[in-house]
């Protein structure tokens, strides 16, 4: 008979054991770092610009923020002060990508962060790729959108003797969304200064438990310092020629993640996920691509639970999987896109039923998370897919959400025809 809700366990017999994925940790994040530099590293390759100069920009800034507590029963956080360092390059139409997005800052950021809860929470220390869109065309005052993705090093987490209150961080290494809008005022030729409003997420997609991840609105201030002023000139290169056809892609990825809520239960098994995407896309703009087609998901937890608590007793492989249509869209930027893919699940047998049969009661947001299932990520081409979208090979990771709560973190590879 199945278990109550109150007796779900990772079963360390399961055909799966802990001990065979005990290097997932590892393999997981050295995959990361490996797409992290890769990806980024693109951006920063230079090439003869309008007048034969680099650009670089400096930002120092310092946020304050507060922890949302979004679950009952957490340690209280005082306020949490961040300091960061952004070193970045202007860009300015020396690639054709530039003049598309309006000439962004294409820069890495180095944080260190007082979480406001030395003996729960510590600190952390993160790296963060970013892009910073400016707008307004006034001679003092300008507008800035920053947004980012990377990772943080955590050196307080949950530890079931020694630190069981931090539920929102259970692992050392988790990942970091960045999102920022300032405005910044000239007071040199050289150096702006700036405020604004700013907002973290850090969550390590569900591949360790306890995992209800830290939402960090807050304030910065900060200055702005270009060694070689702006750029006189900005190249108009644009993109000519692209393939606007229907194409066909084929993507097939892979992801660990802990089988169980978001804080509960700890020191289980890493169970592999397996994944299929297949879809049609078409480019629209030079820089807009959009998608749609189907993930195919494989969860080996899934199928460990079902045969352990004999929820199926038939086709128990195929109730393991999850089939969802959705809809995506990709801003490709050089060698790379930044990609959105929101699905509806049309095949999900065993979360329909574990909700019925765990929770003690399916609310409305339970409910849509049995049928939502997203994914954010970035995708690296080798060869740079501006110009066509026929025979593209690409390397991506993405987060995987049920609605709004991690499920597991992927990385794939794919190809389109």
């Amino acid at each position: 008979m199945p278990v109550k809700k109150s007796q779900i366990i990772n079963i360390p017999e399961a055909a799966i054991s802990s001990n065979k994925f005990h290097s997932a940790w590892n393999l997981q994040y050295g995959i990361f770092l490996f797409l992290f530099f890769l990806i980024f590293s693109s951006g920063y390759t230079q090439t003869d610009t309008a007048d034969k100069k680099f650009y670089p920009v400096f930002d120092l800034y310092g946020h304050i923020g507060h922890l949302v507590k979004n679950y009952p029963h957490l340690p209280n956080s005082d306020k949490v002060l961040f300091s960061e360092i952004n070193i970045a390059y202007q860009t300015n139409g020396n690639k054709p990508w530039h003049s598309h997005y309006h000439y962004p800052q294409v820069g890495v950021s180095l944080f260190y962060n007082d979480l406001g809860n030395k003996e729960a929470f510590g600190q952390n220390f993160c790296v963060l790729p970013n892009f910073t869109f400016r707008h307004g065309n006034t001679a003092k005052f300008f507008g800035e959108i920053r947004l980012g993705f990377g990772l943080a090093f955590f050196n307080k987490k949950y530890n079931i003797v020694e630190n069981p209150s931090n539920l929102y961080v259970g692992s050392a290494i988790t990942n970091v969304s960045f999102a920022s809008y300032d405005i910044a005022r000239f007071i040199s030729s050289r150096v702006a200064l700036k405020a604004g409003l700013s907002v973290f997420h850090f969550s390590n997609g569900h591949y360790q438990l306890p995992n209800i991840g830290m939402n960090i609105p807050g304030f910065n201030i900060g200055v702005k310092y270009y060694p070689y002023k702006m750029p006189e000139k900005f190249l108009d290169k644009r993109i000519e020629g692209y393939d606007d056809k229907i194409r066909f892609t084929a993507r097939f990825g892979f992801g660990w993640h802990e089988f169980g809520y978001s804080t509960f239960p700890t020191g289980g098994p890493k169970y592999p996920v397996y994944m299929g995407t297949f879809y049609v896309s078409k480019r629209f703009t030079a820089v807009n691509n959009v998608k749609l087609g189907l993930f195919v998901n494989y969860y080996t937890s899934f199928y460990d639970f079902i045969v352990s608590q004999e929820i199926f007793k038939e086709y128990q492989h195929l109730k393991s999987s999850v089939v969802s249509v959705f809809l995506g869209h990709e801003f490709i930027i050089g060698k790379f896109g930044l990609v959105a893919e929101a699905g509806i699940n049309v095949f999900n047998p065993f979360r329909r039923k574990f909700t019925r049969l765990y929770s003690d009661s399916v609310d409305f947001t339970t409910f849509l998370k049995t049928l939502s299932g997203n994914k954010l990520g970035v995708q690296y081409y080798p060869f740079s897919p501006e110009k066509s979208t026929k025979h593209k090979l690409y390397i991506g990771a993405y987060i995987k959400a049920n609605l709004g709560q991690a499920d597991f973190v992927e990385y794939g590879i794919g190809y389109t025809f």
